[in-house]
């Protein structure tokens, strides 16, 4: 796992049920490449796509934990924040805490709602 860094938040994203299924996070000073370090450290997971240099696709890293599919992406390629949730199935899953929690212990702030 990287050493904590100060420079991005996370915002959690909910469903009717007030239940997170996805968040994001800052980008601004936080590569694509920090956030595959910070996912291939979770204990249990499986990175089945990693971000390729100099790359602007939407959907840039892909990663299994236990029976379901997460990705990263960055909508339209040049957005401020980067979308992290399960893609099958989709909606809220269990797992997603696990993921959640190591983004809060990398940022080292309280994530926002």
């Amino acid at each position: 796992m990287p050493s904590v860094v100060t420079y991005f938040r996370v915002y959690d994203i909910r469903d009717r049920d007030g239940r997170v299924f996805a968040f994001e996070v800052d980008n601004t000073f936080f590569a694509r490449v920090e956030l595959a370090a910070v996912i291939s450290g979770i204990p249990g997971v499986q990175v089945t796509k990693k971000p390729r240099r100099l790359s602007s696709e939407d959907r840039f890293c892909e990663w299994r934990l236990g029976n379901i599919m997460f990705a990263a992406e960055e909508p339209f390629g040049d957005n401020n924040r980067f979308w992290i949730g399960p893609i099958a199935p989709t909606g809220w899953v269990p797992e997603i805490e696990i993921v959640r929690a190591a983004f809060l212990r990398a940022s080292g702030r309280d994530p926002i709602s």
